[in-house]
């Protein structure tokens, strides 16, 4: 993935942020109006709400908001925002 990548919601797939009740975020995001939903807790949430509202670089904002570098979370954050592109539920704008 290259830098400064934007990322969007593809037609069809609907999401909503929520908190757990330690008021963690959660992300549910799902093809309508069949699903699966998939529930994305803790880090998988900060990466989805980075790449969706973000408009920088995903890594770079994930980073700073888990308090690390950005080298030592890259692959992690790219491989799953691989995966969700597979999945369908995120697109290159």
């Amino acid at each position: 993935m290259t830098r400064q990548t934007h990322w969007t919601v593809p037609r069809g797939v609907g999401w909503t942020e929520a908190a757990d009740d330690r008021g963690r975020t959660i992300v549910y995001v799902a093809p309508l109006p069949n699903g699966p939903v998939s529930v994305l807790p803790d880090q998988s949430a900060v990466i989805w709400l980075a790449a969706v509202e973000g408009g920088g670089d995903v890594v770079d904002m994930v980073a700073d908001v888990l308090g690390h570098d950005a080298d030592d979370v890259r692959a992690d954050v790219e491989a799953f925002v691989a995966e969700l592109v597979g999945r369908g539920l995120l697109r290159r704008t």
